[in-house]
């Protein structure tokens, strides 16, 4: 089917329905030859975006899958009609079949072989990219339609679209994105129920003189069903910099297959904060502002608590960014203070709640929920200001290599900011390689006591600028075993450094 097709369209709330009717004629043919069958595209009502003018064709590729069942609906078999040339699919028919569905697009769909019901691939609408801004032509391939009225080959098949497809109208977008990679449209569909889909971008750079952008995406109505009164329909915008917008709805909105549908969003984008992001990604060499090169356990500058307060005069500075000492309420915003969450043997379910953390210079309380697979720590986390827009996040915490005198012990944490709650099983199966997704490695360096190395590969200790008592002040602890930020040690030690910022 030519990518000149394009579905059907609503503007503002106005549905126009969308259809295309399939003629099969009864073949001439014993069941079980080869036929040719004609499948015509009937005049169709649409409303035009932008001045497109095209319409329906058949092309070199599209096939036809027909489902055969019996007089008493028993689901007999399938077969797959190949286009030929104007109107015409040849294909084998069903022996035994007395009447058949019949569905356009073959691929990404799925037969139930017991029922012959058709339906998509829960992956089916995952992966949608668009080139530029306003191009249509990824989806061509997320078109979904079909007839599921079994009748006979003499009568005609009327093709209607089981999906929807959402037209985004945006402007207003801070230059700070930069290239853009992606877009999440997610909506509320039952109180604290929210449902994405996602669209990766490539050709659009925002800029001073580029603030526009106009997406589509193809989604299942029968997932994405709408939004419910009271609910939110949030856009996430992941570039160089991921700024999203959000509102809430006061009536409730039903999306229904066959529709197109269209947002438009003019401001109100506002920056999706990644508490993790603040952190600096390299520890400190020394007390003169340098950053360590290197995440590897050896060579690595080990600092008195006192001297490592001079950061917290004197702040470091790289890209711009100040860099200071971190609290111990901002350590909490990536590591809680007890010890019984982040744990790499851990086996059950730990629930966070109402922990006071800073996160950007700003008091937060954070909440969630920590398990794991096997020795890998996921958590799903909620943020709370007083004024501000709440955050969320997924974070997944490893130990890799932690053993005695190993280069390469450390401790990685990953977080990545979302639009709305997820879900522990979202968390668990995200794509922790994806555009937004924020990353630092905390060498395992040990600590010194006077000219004494100890734990070199197996511990890490970083300060904070949060005393305990005069003698003692508080810090961020990992080993093989987990972590947490409710540690304290004697100011006599020597830890690691690693700084944070505002900005």
């Amino acid at each position: 089917m030519k990518t000149r097709l394009f579905i059907c369209a609503m503007l503002a709330l106005t549905v126009v329905g969308c259809e295309r009717n399939v003629d099969i004629f009864e073949p001439d043919n014993n069941e079980g030859n080869i036929v040719t069958i004609s499948a015509t595209i009937s005049p169709e009502t649409r409303v035009s975006y932008d001045g497109d003018t095209g319409g329906l064709a058949w092309e070199e590729g599209d096939q036809l899958l027909l489902v055969g069942f019996d007089n008493s609906d028993a689901y007999i078999g399938n077969s797959t009609f190949n286009y030929q040339s104007g109107n015409t699919f040849s294909g084998t028919p069903v022996l035994g079949a007395d009447k058949y569905a019949a569905y356009y697009k073959v691929e990404g769909i799925n037969l139930n072989e017991t029922t012959g019901e058709v339906t998509t691939a829960d992956t089916f609408y995952d992966v949608q990219t668009q080139s530029g801004s306003g191009s249509t032509a990824h989806l061509k391939s997320k078109l979904f339609l079909g007839d599921d009225t079994a009748k006979p080959l003499t009568q005609s098949f009327t093709l209607s679209a089981k999906n929807s497809i959402i037209k985004l109208a945006l402007s207003g977008i801070p230059q700070e994105v930069g290239n853009l990679q992606q877009l999440i449209y997610t909506v509320e569909t039952a109180a604290g129920v929210f449902k994405s889909v996602e669209l990766d971008v490539t050709n659009v750079t925002f800029s001073p003189t580029t603030t526009d952008l106009t997406a589509y995406i193809a989604f299942n109505p029968t997932v994405m069903t709408g939004i419910v009164a009271g609910g939110t329909a949030n856009i996430s915008l992941l570039g160089n910099k991921s700024y999203k917008w959000g509102t809430q709805v006061s009536t409730a909105k039903n999306y229904s297959a066959g529709n197109r549908y269209t947002g438009t969003v003019t401001t109100g984008w506002n920056e999706i904060i990644n508490p993790l992001s603040y952190f600096a990604e390299h520890n400190m060499a020394d007390l003169s502002g340098t950053f360590e090169a290197y995440h590897d356990t050896f060579g690595h500058f080990l600092f008195y608590w006192n001297n490592a307060m001079t950061y917290n005069t004197t702040h470091a500075t790289l890209g711009g960014k100040s860099y200071y000492l971190p609290t111990i309420e901002e350590w909490g915003a990536i590591i809680p203070e007890e010890h019984i969450y982040v744990q790499f043997v851990g086996t059950d379910t730990r629930t966070l709640s109402d922990a006071a953390v800073t996160v950007g210079g700003e008091s937060y309380t954070m909440s969630g929920a920590f398990d794991n697979v096997g020795s890998v720590v996921y958590a799903t986390l909620t943020y709370t200001h007083q004024y501000y827009p709440t955050l969320y996040a997924i974070a997944r915490y490893r130990g890799e290599n932690m053993r005695h005198n190993q280069p390469n012990a450390r401790m990685v944490v990953d977080m990545q900011s979302t639009a709305t709650p997820y879900t522990m099983d979202q968390a668990k199966n995200a794509n922790w390689g994806a555009v937004g997704v924020v990353s630092r490695v905390f060498p395992a360096a040990g600590y010194r006591f006077y000219d004494q190395l100890f734990n070199q590969g197996t511990h890490g200790y970083y300060w904070s600028s949060t005393e305990y008592d005069s003698a003692h002040a508080r810090l961020m602890y990992f080993s093989k075993g987990g972590a947490y930020s409710g540690s304290y040690s004697a100011k006599a030690l020597r830890f690691s450094v690693r700084l944070v910022s505002r900005e």
